[in-house]
């Protein structure tokens, strides 16, 4: 995450933006008390589909299970899955 202050971002809104797009988490600008983040419309939808996923209640111990079924060999090819 790049961080820059207000005026920085005010003088420099091009390469701002560009940063934005490319840093991961976006850039931050700092004004007297406040942060505010520029992020990508990409970066924000990944946000919002993770925070939507982390919901479901059996989404993280279902996660647990298939990795521990993965390390024990327990899988199947994508002809099983799918025929």
């Amino acid at each position: 995450m790049h961080q820059v202050t207000a005026e920085y971002a005010e003088n420099n809104f091009n390469e701002v933006l560009e940063l934005a797009g490319t840093e991961p988490g976006g850039v931050v600008i700092v004004q007297e008390d406040k942060n505010l983040v520029v992020i990508s419309q990409e970066e924000l939808d990944a946000w919002v589909e993770t925070a939507s996923l982390l919901q479901e209640p059996d989404l993280l111990t279902d996660i647990a299970e298939a990795k521990e079924q993965y390390q024990k060999g327990e899988v199947l090819t994508m002809d099983q899955v799918f025929g």
